[in-house]
């Protein structure tokens, strides 16, 4: 392990703070006028993904964590609430449970990279990918004047969720959607 000062302190560093693993997703280093310097972060518990606020005085050190990250391709789940994702250089398969996958399963999609941290070599959490190809399975027929209008409906994806979509987009179509809002952002031309 090894122990980084607070002013060194970087987005995306990874380190155990009370015995649990945590990622930094902001850091600001203060110096202020009069007293010692400090930095407030905003750092995210990586097993229950709770965010918290902390301040540390310039003194302060925390140790690294032994924490490593690989893009593994998402096979299946069975009903036991087992997922299945795979390795792609060695094909060696691991399983991870719906502990760790949580709410995310609705964005699995087969033959897709996504990236599992590991901490002490267990799998602890799952980065779904800004964007994701679902296709739509229903959505209501729009009428000429709502093309025109570009006026937008609703739409329900093979997943599940229901999004808002122009309304030219009509069932079958796949499209591109920015899972971090759920929100429609393009339509995939069909090859024939």
């Amino acid at each position: 392990m090894v122990n980084y000062s607070s002013n060194n302190f970087k987005i995306g560093m990874k380190f155990i703070f009370l015995n649990k693993p945590y990622s930094i997703e902001s850091s600001d280093f203060v110096k202020p006028g009069k007293g010692q310097a400090f930095v407030r972060i905003k750092m995210r518990n990586l097993i229950t993904e709770k965010l918290i606020d902390k301040t540390f005085k310039s003194t302060d050190s925390l140790n690294t964590a032994d924490i490593k990250e690989n893009d593994l391709i998402y096979l299946y789940n069975e009903k036991n609430n087992c997922y299945h994702f795979m390795y792609k250089e060695n094909f060696e398969q691991i399983i991870i449970n719906k502990l760790i996958i949580k709410n995310k399963y609705k964005w699995l999609i087969p033959n897709t990279f996504y990236n599992i941290t590991f901490w002490n070599q267990f799998p602890i959490f799952i980065t779904l990918p800004n964007f994701i190809k679902l296709t739509i399975i229903n959505t209501s027929m729009n009428l000429k004047t709502e093309t025109i209008n570009n006026v937008s409906k609703q739409a329900t994806l093979s997943n599940g969720e229901i999004i808002k979509v122009p309304s030219f987009i009509k069932i079958g179509d796949k499209i591109k959607i920015d899972i971090r809002n759920k929100s429609y952002v393009s339509r995939f031309k069909n090859k024939n």
